[in-house]
């Protein structure tokens, strides 16, 4: 079939704004954004354009305490946590580009070894434990697939999700709105948490994006169609 002048000036486009990953003759318009937040405990030392295809992930929180939440980039990080802290962090996915997405978000947790810790002293069972219990206003019912990982290293926990509907053009959804500090954290528990000489722990939220059209019928089959790497 020939390209019209239009598809090919789009190609052209998506070549020079975005990553492609390439199949054959085919390419693949995707992107992805993140945002980490440091969580130091108690007693601690501190420590636009426009683009045709894109995802942005920022959080809102209300530093002023004005009842206005503010926007931002880099994520929060907060001071003094104690056990049982309920922590803002409204973590939130932007379709930034011109396109329909299908969405995928990876949640990487920094100690994997304080968190079992943590875990198997409440006398529950680690490898079973889903830490995201402790994300206020997590909504399971909006994701297909869940699949729950170690990263390569095993430092750290991964949980990936697939957005079971399309993200619009423009329209955004929060991953989850906080975070929940266990009740069992310890003292002694909190100690093994050491981030370059401060302790505490990080929690990043990533979201890939691809294209909806001729990639398959949801998120997961779109992913594996791309072939868009988890990292």
């Amino acid at each position: 079939m020939k390209m019209t002048k239009k598809k090919v000036f789009v190609t052209a486009l998506a070549v020079c704004l975005i990553a492609i990953l390439s199949m054959g003759s085919l390419a693949w318009f995707s992107a992805q954004d993140s945002v980490t937040n440091n969580f130091h405990i108690a007693d601690s030392e501190d420590n636009d354009p426009d683009d045709i295809f894109s995802v942005d992930v920022y959080e809102k929180y209300d530093s002023d305490g004005d009842g206005t939440p503010e926007e931002y980039q880099s994520g929060i990080t907060y001071n003094d946590i104690l056990p049982g802290d309920e922590l803002a962090k409204d973590a939130i996915v932007k379709n930034t580009g011109h396109y329909d997405q299908y969405i995928r978000v990876i949640i990487t947790i920094s100690d994997k070894a304080v968190w079992k810790s943590i875990v198997e002293s409440t006398g529950a069972d680690f490898d079973t434990y889903d830490i995201r219990q402790h994300f206020v206003g997590f909504d399971s019912a909006k994701w297909d697939l869940v699949n729950s990982t170690m990263d390569n290293s095993g430092e750290s926990i991964q949980y990936v999700l697939y957005l079971n509907d399309i993200l619009k053009s423009g329209d955004s959804f929060s991953v989850f709105t906080g975070v929940e500090i266990p009740e069992a954290m310890t003292q002694e528990h909190a100690s093994h948490f050491d981030d370059d000489g401060v302790w505490g722990f990080t929690i990043d939220v990533k979201a890939q994006a691809v294209q909806t059209e001729n990639v398959g019928a949801n998120a997961f089959a779109a992913f594996q169609t791309v072939g868009m790497a988890i990292n």
